[in-house]
């Protein structure tokens, strides 16, 4: 992706959105929000056993998020989905922001930079936040729509660890952009924070 003006490649900022903007987890909570308590007691009882297999390192990341959203998701109507994702963003979300995390997302989204969040967490719900606030760009988890029904699985790859870059370069094209800044807190924004010219690790978890 390159600047229309001048040809340059595109100055990339780009946030982490799960504990570097917010304060936890937003994935774990759209489940149980979307499910209710009963469904989401029934499905993590189920998956017990794939928790402890992570737990004990025989069972990785993705394959656990696999079983989640193939448990929670599988069936359900696209258009009801992103409504319940929409009203997420909307109701829940926002008392999950950092402060001062949203303060210098807005700030540097009012500079020369293009300002993207790059997430683990689904683009259902962080993109309508985003723009709420003015920012457009989005790189996040996907899911897979088939005949109007998300079929329980991931369209692309999880964006998390090596996955993170696999996305943005798959959105932005290699050598199209030069990732200026990025902003994490885990090992799961080692290869984004890495690829960065200047990287920032836990910059917003200073009591508020």
């Amino acid at each position: 992706m390159l600047d229309d003006k001048n040809t340059k490649p595109i100055q990339m900022i780009a946030f982490d959105f799960d504990g570097t903007i917010t304060t936890t987890d937003t994935l774990k909570i759209f489940f149980r929000y979307h499910a209710g308590n009963l469904k989401w007691t029934l499905v993590i009882l189920k998956l017990l056993p794939v928790f402890i297999g992570y737990v004990l390192k025989m069972v990785p990341r993705d394959t656990v998020k696999a079983k989640l959203v193939q448990s929670f998701l599988t069936g359900v109507d696209a258009k009801e989905f992103q409504v319940k994702a929409d009203q997420y963003a909307k109701d829940i979300i926002p008392g999950l922001i950092r402060p001062n995390a949203l303060k210098a997302l807005i700030e540097k989204n009012n500079g020369p930079d293009s300002v993207y969040i790059v997430s683990a967490s689904l683009s259902a719900y962080i993109l309508p936040w985003a723009k709420g606030h003015g920012i457009t760009n989005v790189i996040a988890t996907d899911l897979e729509i088939k005949n109007g029904r998300l079929t329980g699985r991931l369209d692309g790859a999880n964006c998390w660890g090596p996955g993170k870059m696999v996305k943005i370069d798959a959105r932005m094209g290699k050598g199209a952009y030069v990732l200026k800044e990025a902003y994490g807190d885990t090992r799961g924004d080692r290869e984004m924070l890495h690829a960065a010219q200047e990287s920032f690790f836990k910059p917003f978890h200073q009591k508020q």
